[in-house]
């Protein structure tokens, strides 16, 4: 699994000081043409305990230069403990947020359209919000992604 330097901890994501207030934080990665394998699990970032999702922004560059893409990239909370490296790629990554989504085709920026993604329940752990390859590149090309998040508490 690959993870963002916000997963990593490298970066601290911000919480909300009090019930109500809302905080953001920007994960990104290059992804090399070999990362960009069906299923593969990128974490980007956490949904902070106690915390909900007001708004996400996905944006990626082209990362599938075939000239019929087939790339497709679901976004949503992942298994498992939020910042574990897990070696044996055994956690998972839902579709709450994106499902199938073709962003990465062409590269652009994206916001969810899923009712979904703005139900993600609070909860008392850190949850990690993962990106995954649902469809696998015709043509893999090397390229950044990056996820915003806007949370409440």
């Amino acid at each position: 699994m690959l993870q963002t330097d916000v997963a990593k901890g490298k970066i601290i994501a911000p919480t909300p000081d009090e019930a109500g207030d809302l905080a953001s934080i920007r994960a990104e990665i290059s992804l090399a043409t070999g990362d960009l394998t069906l299923n593969k699990i990128i974490e980007m970032l956490p949904l902070p305990a106690n915390c909900t999702g007001v708004d996400f922004i996905f944006d990626t560059d082209d990362l599938d230069s075939d000239g019929a893409p087939t790339i497709t990239i679901d976004i949503g909370v992942m298994s498992g403990e939020y910042g574990d490296p897990d070696p044996d790629d055994a956690r998972t990554c839902g579709a709450e947020i994106f499902s199938a989504a073709t962003t990465a085709q062409a590269g652009g920026v994206a916001r969810p359209t899923l009712v979904t993604a703005f139900r993600i329940a609070p909860t008392d752990a850190d949850r990690g919000i993962g990106v995954k390859i649902h469809a696998a590149p015709a043509a893999a090309q090397a390229g950044k992604i990056g996820l915003t998040a806007t949370y409440r508490g």
